[in-house]
């Protein structure tokens, strides 16, 4: 079977199949026939993903593509308590999808069985919704009674969503399954700074897998001879632009790994230095003396030896951890998953959870179309294939329509691609080069 029919036969199975019979479970669907479930979320689903600001009368005309015909009226009543519930579960459902793709064979992220970045990011949720998604309050932009923490674990040879987690946005990043769920023997696991903790990293070792993450300010670091570095007097007098020794981590851990450190160009340093002042001015603090040295270097510590990883490659791969970062990115811009038109709370949750959807439908497409180029680009990509949100949602229930729409498709995704440059070459080209 090819991905493209198994994904036709997925797609028909969980947005068709099970959506009505989720609808039936969580009491959306009763004894009306006049919408169905399937309609109901292919049609909100295609509606949003084709336009993230689509008005009433939009998705009254999406769900009509998508099987059922409803007026705006009609549309806005089923935006109750079943509806929300109904939608969430299919969030839950989409989660179970089996996507095939092509996973990358050659270049760094061959050399590990897989490659699984892991990051979150907050919706900020209106503070009525408190009760459905609790918020950490407190200062900054993602302050608020409520909101949302969407944690993802995404692999990035094939280019798997392994786990999409929601949790209240009070919730620590180390708490999300995305990050607890055991992890691959062989594997690289890429972390923000939001998940180090020396117990998750040697937990990670001790399942046979690897970790790199950039080096926390204030970690105890020890040298071979078993000396406390202070790395604030200790690397100003090291020779050369980038370091790599053995070291242990932590004053009672004392993990073993690798310390790469680099300097980094002044207007860098000026950069971070200016972020630093500007965060603790926010806080009402003074910046720290420590964090503000610090910021003439780039740091990872990585459990990865040597010979498997050289600090060039690890550096690549460290900056690979992006990626995740332009996911969030484009799923806010393009999708608008934190954005809405309504003050209607079951109206406004309908819309998240759509939107989600059409996060994970988009995702699917992408693996299918155009993963295994390894210059794919997301931010051409998903235009593309939110152009056709009409399409697919209407041919969803015919096989051979549906085929036909995911090989168009492929043949536009085949152009949506980033160009090589000799001067200043891109990450995809740097985790193809041989470094050796």
């Amino acid at each position: 079977m090819n991905n493209i029919t198994h994904l036709g036969q997925e797609m028909h199975h969980i947005l068709y199949t099970r959506a009505n019979e989720v609808a039936r479970e969580t009491g959306f669907m009763q004894r009306e026939r006049v919408l169905t479930g399937s309609s109901f979320v292919v049609g909100l689903v295609s509606a949003w993903q084709a336009n993230p600001h689509v008005s009433l009368s939009g998705l009254s005309q999406a769900i009509g593509n998508a099987g059922t015909p409803l007026s705006r009226q009609g549309v806005a009543e089923r935006f109750t308590q079943e509806a929300v519930t109904f939608m969430r579960a299919m969030v839950e459902e989409c989660l179970t999808a089996k996507i095939m793709g092509v996973p990358v064979s050659e270049g760094l992220l061959a050399r590990f069985s897989s490659v699984d970045l892991v990051d979150s990011s907050i919706v900020t949720l209106p503070n009525p919704l408190a009760e459905v998604w609790q918020g950490s309050g407190g200062y900054g932009e993602n302050a608020s009674v409520s909101s949302l923490k969407i944690s993802v674990r995404w692999e990035m040879r094939g280019g798997e969503l392994k786990a999409l987690d929601l949790s209240d946005g009070i919730v620590h990043d180390r708490s999300a399954p995305a990050h607890r769920d055991p992890v691959e023997a062989g594997s690289l696991q890429l972390r923000d700074l939001g998940y180090f903790k020396l117990d998750d990293l040697e937990a990670i070792a001790q399942q046979q897998a690897f970790w790199l993450i950039r080096y926390k300010i204030g970690t105890v670091i020890v040298d071979e001879a078993g000396h406390v570095l202070n790395l604030t007097k200790w690397l100003p007098h090291q020779v050369g632009k980038r370091l790599d020794l053995s070291v242990q981590v932590g004053k009672t851990k004392r993990l073993p790994a690798r310390l790469v450190a680099e300097r980094v160009p002044v207007s860098v340093v000026r950069q971070r230095q200016t972020r630093i002042r500007e965060t603790a001015r926010q806080n009402q603090t003074l910046p720290s003396a420590m964090a503000l040295e610090m910021a003439h270097w780039t740091i990872y510590l990585t459990n990865v030896p040597a010979a498997k990883l050289s600090p060039d490659e690890l550096f690549v791969l460290g900056r690979y951890r992006w990626q995740i970062e332009l996911l969030f990115k484009l799923w806010k811009s393009n999708l608008g998953i934190d954005t809405w038109r309504t003050n209607n709370p079951h109206r406004l949750l309908c819309e998240l959870y759509a939107k989600l959807i059409a996060a994970l439908v988009t995702h699917w497409f992408l693996r299918v179309g155009c993963w295994h180029d390894s210059r794919r680009s997301l931010r051409q990509a998903m235009p593309t294939i939110h152009a056709l949100a009409w399409q697919w949602a209407n041919s969803l229930t015919n096989r051979a329509l549906f085929t036909h729409m995911l090989r168009a498709l492929q043949r536009s995704l085949s152009c949506c691609h980033m160009d090589r440059s000799q001067q200043h070459p891109r990450v995809f080209q740097l985790l193809e080069a041989d470094f050796a």
